[in-house]
């Protein structure tokens, strides 16, 4: 890591020492390790999920494109305000 100038505040490497207690660490990590790579009792499996199909798609079009047409009719009415004022 690199040093900081002493303007931004003290000068650190950045290193942090390992904890006094390093050979029980090791052993607990190598009990987690042990349990993830021990195969699973089950496998699991999930249920296909139902395809959502709307109740009318037309319907659905037609407040889409009323949704769309007042969004241009609201940028346009601003665009012919800027150009000819109002």
């Amino acid at each position: 890591m690199l040093r900081t100038p002493s303007i931004f505040g003290p000068l650190n490497s950045g290193f942090v020492p390992f904890a006094p207690a390093g050979d029980a660490s090791l052993d607990e990590a190598s009990e987690v390790i042990a349990r993830v790579a021990a195969p699973a009792a089950e496998p699991v499996v999930f249920a296909p999920a139902p395809v959502w199909a709307p109740a009318s798609s037309a319907r659905i079009r037609i407040v889409e494109g009323l949704v769309v047409a007042a969004i241009c009719g609201y940028f346009g009415f601003g665009l012919l305000r800027a150009l000819f004022g109002g």
